[in-house]
């Protein structure tokens, strides 16, 4: 694609894990000139890798003056609230440190919708008996993190914006796609979840996760005004014990409703307005289509086996 508005653009990747990576071949792909950032020694074929620790602010001064915009897409080593400050809170007051004063279009930080708490009702107009629809949340609904892991990522949003060029906080529902099978391997154990109280979850496929990364980038570099926060899902909602009795059917398991382990995410629907009224197309619009592929994929594979 190398009429893209994205061709010879200098892009920044932060980060080149299983997100960070799609994103970079797809910023290539079109036309892109991609420099790589992470800690280690690997990055796809034809990005320009500059090996740094985010908790670095002298190493990130490396990063080349021609920058036009930024990904950060960045996992923490410990999943505990230390790890997230070491990890994404250090990374963005440190980049925005690094960055300050530079003409910097747009710069994209992958975020979660776990920065939300238990909000309030959107209306939708739709009758339902009281509870069953969960809450619909969209952009409009401010940010009150319920976890300190949530409100970690919601302080380096904020740090990240502090460097004073446009930054869109993508926060993304729940990531399923190639390497994250998780939900497969509970259903292949037998595990179900209970069906009263509906818990309503959302997700999003890795590789529509990437595009949109790239479509927003896309929408930057073309003049259009982006929002401070977008939210990434599928926008099709669906309560947890469903999705797990669908996969149950396609693989031929019965299920025992099993509750899960610790505390669980408040029963919400995401609706990814933003990414909707600028037109981005989803290649997996629900998760029956995204397992499905996997599936697919995991049989074909077992068959060339």
């Amino acid at each position: 694609m190398q009429n893209s508005v994205l061709a010879r653009r200098r892009i920044a990747m932060i980060g080149l894990g299983d997100l960070g990576a799609a994103v970079a071949t797809r910023l290539l792909d079109r036309g892109a000139r991609v420099i790589g950032v992470r800690r280690g020694s690997e990055a796809p074929p034809g990005v320009e890798l500059l090996r740094a620790d985010l908790g670095d602010p002298a190493a990130l001064a490396a990063l080349p003056a021609d920058i036009e915009a930024m990904v950060i897409s960045i996992t923490p080593d410990h999943y505990d609230a230390e790890g997230y400050r070491r990890t994404y809170l250090a990374a963005a007051q440190n980049l925005a440190k690094a960055m300050v004063g530079r003409p910097i279009v747009r710069a994209l930080w992958v975020s979660s919708t776990s920065v939300y708490g238990s909000g309030k009702p959107v209306p939708t107009g739709v009758p339902a008996a009281p509870g069953s629809l969960g809450i619909e949340f969209d952009e409009s609904i401010p940010a009150v993190p319920e976890s300190e892991r949530g409100r970690i990522l919601l302080a380096a949003e904020q740090a990240l914006a502090a460097g004073g060029w446009p930054v869109t906080a993508l926060r993304l529902a729940g990531i399923y796609g190639p390497g994250r099978s998780a939900l497969i391997e509970r259903v292949r154990q037998g595990r179900g979840a209970p069906s009263d109280p509906v818990h309503w979850t959302n997700r999003i496929h890795r590789d529509d996760a990437a595009e949109a990364l790239v479509f927003l980038l896309e929408q930057a570099f073309a003049g259009t005004e982006l929002p401070a926060v977008v939210i990434g899902s599928d926008g099709a909602a669906a309560p947890r014990h469903e999705v797990l009795a669908w996969l149950a059917d396609r693989l031929g398991v019965t299920l025992e409703p099993v509750e899960d382990d610790g505390g669980r995410s408040p029963s919400r629907r995401l609706r990814p307005r933003v990414l909707q009224e600028l037109g981005f197309r989803w290649c997996y619009p629900d998760y029956r289509a995204g397992y499905a592929a996997m599936l697919d994929a995991s049989g074909k594979q077992q068959n060339r086996g």
